[in-house]
Order: C-alpha cells, then structure tokens, then sequence
C-alpha cells in the first residue's frame, strides 16, 4: 500500500532539471536538517519502546482478543520502524539519485502498509472494548482467540494484497526525468492502481475514525447508565471508557491530521490547479503531518500500558517498581505488622 504522499513531496525537485548523480535540493536546509533528526529521534524511541512490549508481550500468554490486537499493532509498529531509517536518508538528500527507486519501491510501501495495518487494529481494539462493555454476557464466537486470529490474518493478507501491485508495478528505470516522481516509476497500470490505493486509504481511515467514535460514546454512556444504580460494579466499565480514551487520543492526534492534509490531493493535477507556492506549501503541511502519523510507533506504547493490565504489571516487575495498589496494600501490610509487634511488647 502506498500513499500518494510519495508523489513530488517535499524532498523532491518540482521540475526535470535535476541531473542524474545528484538529489533534488527542494527542501530548505532547514528542513533538510531538521526531518531528519526528528525521525532518527522516533526511531531511537521506537527501537527503545517498542524493544521492551516485545519483550513483555513475550511473557504474556494470548488469553484475550485483546491482548492478540496489541501484539499485532506492536508487529505493525515494528515494521514502520524499520522504514524509518531509509526516510532519514531520503529526506536528507544524502544518497544518489538511485536511492530514490528503493525508497519508493519498498521502504515507502512498507511505512504505508504498516500505518494502515495500525489504523485497522486500533478499530478492531475499540470494537472489542465496545462488545466487552456493552455486551459482557454474551457468548458469540467473536469473543474467541480463534476468531481473532481469522480476523488478524485477513487484516494482514488484504494488506499484503494491497501493497503488492505497487511493489511489481514500480518497474520503470530511473531516468533524470522520472526521478522526481514516485508515480513515474510505475506502469501505466500502476499509476492508476497508485490512485484506487489513495481512496481506498482514505475509506479505510474514515471508516475507523466513525468506528471509533460510535464505540466511545456508546460506552461512554452506558457507563453513565449503569453507573447510577451500581456504583461498586461500574469501576471496571469506567477503566475501559478511561482506556478507549487514550485510543481515540492517540488516533487523532497521530493520523486525523495527516488525512485532512491529503483531502485536496485525492484530485487529479492539484499542481496545475494551485499556484506553485500554494502547492508547495501544501506539500509541507503534509509532510509534517506524515512525521505526526509516524510518532504513533511511540505513542502505542502508551496504549499498551493504560489498557492491558497485564503489560502494566509485567512492566512494573521488569523495572522493580510497585504499582500505586501494590504500594498502598504493602503499607497496610507493614502498619499491621508493626501494631502487632507493639501489642505483644506492651503484653509482655
């Protein structure tokens, strides 16, 4: 899967005139220098981050959908981070004008791919979390690992189908004239598969974004419901509302602002319409928007620790620290045991 972020972005020359054994020069020193530091940080949180929930999801059986949806978004993760390096070169503009048929071959692909495997997941996270707490007692097949590892690897293998034309049909050789476009490098069947791929993304983001928000607010109110007349039972369904929070936080913040930015390319000869500084322009707002969507390998994490109860725990007893229950009910522990020492002193 690709997007058609790829096509004459930022780091490429908006005209022909680049010569072969030399980068195009478009972005500003400024942004030459700074994209790539700011992806080389992620990339050092990520490997970082994302190390240690390999590490902890290691050690956690796959007892629930839940947890299987997790590990597959950190796959998904894992994947994007691997792209990270080859977009530090291309935004720097550092290699040959030769790097540019690997970058938008298969680095590109990959970090598309990845993205959208996420994006998937995450709405398949807040449809479990909306089944568990509006429909706790029922026992549909849905609810089973086995059903959601169908699930995950239907998301995978339409995925995979969906980047593999971009890969095969990238076959063009790169010329001083093609090198500046990502499209140019495609077939003519490729350039429109190229497009089909860009309102297929489009739906495919909406469609969970809609998801998303119907599941919060149906939890969110039916926490406001069955809060009233059972106060003491309502703490787990308010944990989830709590938890579904963080993933709707972490989809918009991440990837709302990248897909709005790219509503205006979804039209044919957008440069030809806009004035060239427009466009430019445009260009840089998704560029930075693209860097937004990319953070979210870091940001997973996070989703990880607040909603899965055994990562948090797993976690605590990684780095030797007591969750705040853990410390409350050791203190209690220790206030008894010194009371009971007191009484058999003051008895003897």
């Amino acid at each position: 899967m690709e997007s058609d972020a790829d096509k004459n972005s930022p780091g490429q020359s908006y005209n022909n005139e680049t010569p072969p054994g030399g980068n195009s020069t478009a972005f500003p020193e400024l942004l030459r220098i700074m994209f790539p530091v700011l992806y080389l940080v992620i990339f050092l949180g990520s490997v970082m981050l994302n190390g240690l929930a390999v590490w902890i999801f290691f050690h956690i059986r796959n007892k629930t959908s839940f947890i299987f949806y997790l590990k597959n978004i950190m796959v998904a993760d894992l994947l994007m981070t691997v792209s990270f390096p080859f977009k530090i070169i291309y935004t720097s503009e550092v290699a040959s004008w030769n790097f540019d048929v690997y970058f938008c071959k298969y680095s590109s692909i990959l970090f598309y791919t990845s993205m959208y495997i996420c994006i998937v997941f995450l709405g398949l996270i807040s449809i479990d979390r909306y089944l568990k707490v509006v429909k706790p007692f029922d026992n549909s097949k849905i609810y089973s690992i086995k059903f959601t590892k169908i699930v995950s690897a239907c998301v995978w293998l339409s995925m995979t189908l969906f980047a593999l034309p971009n890969v095969i049909l990238t076959d063009s050789q790169p010329t001083g004239d093609n090198v500046n476009d990502c499209t140019k490098f495609k077939s003519p069947i490729g350039v429109k598969w190229h497009e089909a791929i860009i309102y297929i993304d489009m739906f495919i983001f909406f469609t969970v974004m809609v998801v998303l928000i119907v599941c919060y607010i149906s939890i969110s109110r039916h926490i406001q419901k069955s809060s009233k007349p059972f106060i003491s039972c309502s703490s787990r369904t308010r944990r989830h509302n709590q938890s579904i929070r963080v993933v709707v936080a972490v989809f918009f913040v991440c990837f709302l602002p990248y897909h709005l930015c790219g509503i205006p390319f979804a039209y044919s000869k957008l440069d030809e319409i806009l004035d060239k500084q427009v466009y430019k322009i445009l260009l840089y707002c998704r560029e930075a928007t693209l860097f937004l969507s990319a953070c979210n390998v870091c940001l997973d994490p996070i989703i990880y620790f607040f909603m899965c109860r055994s990562f948090s725990q797993r976690l605590f007893n990684r780095s030797n620290i007591r969750s705040r229950s853990e410390s409350i009910r050791s203190l209690q522990s220790v206030r008894k045991s010194e009371v009971r020492i007191y009484c058999e002193y003051t008895e003897v």
